[in-house]
């Protein structure tokens, strides 16, 4: 019995181990600039321990910190989190029409009351489209009507300098004989 207290006097408490997971996608494979999308996040507790979750912070591609509105922080939440138990948000958010509009992660910046994680959603954002411009196509096509005429006009003329040089006319006149 002694032995069995002194061993217990011995080992160490065991924690509990706080972990969570950060899950969470778009609705839309892809967004054009001035598209309204959709984030859905959910935390969930994987660890051995109940947590308290104290704020989500979301941070958009195009948005810098302190410069543009648009990222959120969730603050105060305060809702706690069973072990094996979850949270979900869903967030909406507009990409801009402006220089802004890229693709790239979606960070989620998690705090709770054990431990703090981040997690990055991809999201995709096409460039704007280019239109080549389709104004004066008759002026091209008069360009090239007027190409194809000169160049049949020097093919004949081409043509006819090399049949010509290559015969030679004959005499017509002869020399004056000359009298005595």
């Amino acid at each position: 019995m002694a032995i069995a207290l002194s061993a217990l006097t011995f080992t160490m408490p065991v924690k509990a181990v706080a972990s969570i997971e950060i899950y969470g996608y778009v609705d839309k494979t892809q967004y054009m600039p001035g598209d309204t999308g959709t984030l859905k996040i959910w935390i969930v507790n994987d660890g051995t321990e109940d947590i308290i979750l104290k704020s989500v912070a979301i941070r958009y591609p195009w948005n810098a910190f302190y410069i543009w509105e648009g990222n959120e922080t969730i603050k105060d939440i305060n809702a706690a989190i069973l072990k094996g138990g979850n949270w979900s948000t869903t967030r909406t958010f507009t990409v801009p029409t402006d220089g802004r509009a890229k693709g790239g992660s979606i960070n989620v910046d998690v705090v709770t009351s054990a431990v703090a994680d981040s997690k990055s959603v991809s999201i995709t954002v096409a460039s704007a489209p280019t239109y080549g411009s389709l104004q004066d196509m008759d002026k091209l096509v008069t360009l090239f009507t007027v190409q194809v005429v000169l160049l049949i006009v020097c093919t004949i003329i081409i043509a006819a300098t090399i049949f010509l040089s290559a015969r030679k006319p004959q005499v017509t006149w002869k020399a004056e004989e000359k009298a005595q």
